[in-house]
């Protein structure tokens, strides 16, 4: 099985997926190092890296572990279950701005966030897929809440940003 682990930038996926792969003792792939590493980046655009999709996706068809990227929710991979990792805009502003992001890249990325965008791709290319919101989580507490889901002994969170155009 797959456990997909995917999100707008700043959301937690990548430290996620690491305690998540070693409480689960399952092999953890971050895309965006095997992407460089298996030579699928394609060109550079508005300072990030494009990945072919196509042959991202035929390069993962048989893998087993807990993948992380925000590039998962583009396409389908079978025997998967995914998880969107959420924030509220204001925080993830934070996050990013922290990271030295540019002004530019925080308001695309804090608009993708709150119009569900990983979401919605996730829900059309997947079966099973969770929305889990980090905004006041630990690392320790959203990765109980997978293992939770996983064990169906919780259920996704409902997460709403919308508000966060009306300010």
């Amino acid at each position: 099985m797959k456990i997909v682990i995917t999100g707008t930038p700043g959301t937690g996926k990548t430290i996620v997926a690491d305690v998540l792969g070693k409480a689960l003792k399952k092999r953890v792939v971050h895309i965006n190092d095997f992407a460089k590493k298996k030579k699928l980046i394609i060109g550079k655009t508005r300072g990030s890296y494009v990945v072919d999709l196509k042959k991202l996706r035929k390069k993962l068809l048989d893998f087993d572990g807990v993948l992380e990227s925000h590039l998962l929710c583009e396409f389908s991979l079978p025997k998967s279950v995914v998880f969107v990792l959420r924030c509220n805009p204001k925080v993830l502003a934070h996050r990013l701005q922290k990271r030295k992001y540019l002004r530019k890249k925080i308001k695309e990325n804090l608009e993708v966030e709150a119009l569900d965008y990983c979401t919605i791709n996730a829900e059309k290319n997947y079966n099973k897929v969770y929305d889990i919101d980090t905004t006041n989580r630990t690392v320790s507490q959203v990765v109980k809440k997978i293992i939770a889901i996983l064990k169906k002994k919780s259920k996704a969170d409902k997460v709403d940003f919308s508000n966060y155009f009306m300010r």
